[in-house]
């Protein structure tokens, strides 16, 4: 492995989609206060978005159906529990009265892997999950914080985007198709609330 893949290896590993949105809800928290009532509903959000989703990859290794399919397995898991995190935001979000930038997220999250799913298991054209979910939490980040992150959030999108490649994870369309996809559920999500 050249050092250039090693440094792109590393670039993907600390950018894991479910560090992503820990992130984008961890930065929410402490400086928006309208988005989160409490600190039960970011305990919530981390454990719909996050820990639901990123125990995909631990249970991927022990379930046979899906340990025998190695990566192929963990990416089948990992559509069907952010799935199940996903719905049950956007049910705790209705049932409990989050504040709707709050509930703006968890539909957007919950669109984007409708969409993927629809995508890469329905219609067979593989668009990059990885993509989507980095997309996502940065133009939530965006949305949110403001403009004055834009180049932080284009310059990571960037470092990760030539990481994919470098490491042949995914080809250039599979990229745009993931990140068009976020920003689909985005802008989806913003009509809905």
């Amino acid at each position: 492995m050249t050092k250039k893949e090693e440094f792109a290896k590393i670039i993907r590993a600390i950018t894991v989609p479910p560090l992503l949105v820990l992130s984008l809800l961890i930065i929410l928290f402490y400086s928006k206060d309208a988005i989160f009532k409490d600190i039960y509903e970011l305990a919530a959000s981390i454990t719909f978005l996050v820990l639901i989703p990123v125990a995909a990859y631990p249970l991927a290794l022990v379930i046979p159906k899906y340990k025998d399919k190695k990566r192929e397995g963990q990416r089948n898991l990992a559509f069907i529990l952010s799935l199940v995190g996903y719905i049950a935001a956007v049910i705790y979000g209705v049932a409990v009265h989050v504040s709707q930038g709050l509930l703006f997220i968890y539909l957007t999250y919950f669109i984007s892997v409708v969409v993927l799913i629809v995508f890469n298991k329905i219609i067979k054209l593989r668009a990059s999950g990885h993509a989507c979910s980095i997309t996502g939490p940065l133009i939530l980040t965006i949305y949110f914080i403001g403009w004055k992150c834009f180049i932080w959030c284009l310059a990571l999108f960037a470092l990760i985007t030539w990481a994919s490649l470098i490491l042949k994870r995914h080809t250039p369309k599979e990229l745009i198709f993931g990140s068009t996809i976020a920003v689909i559920a985005f802008t989806s999500s913003l009509l809905f609330v």
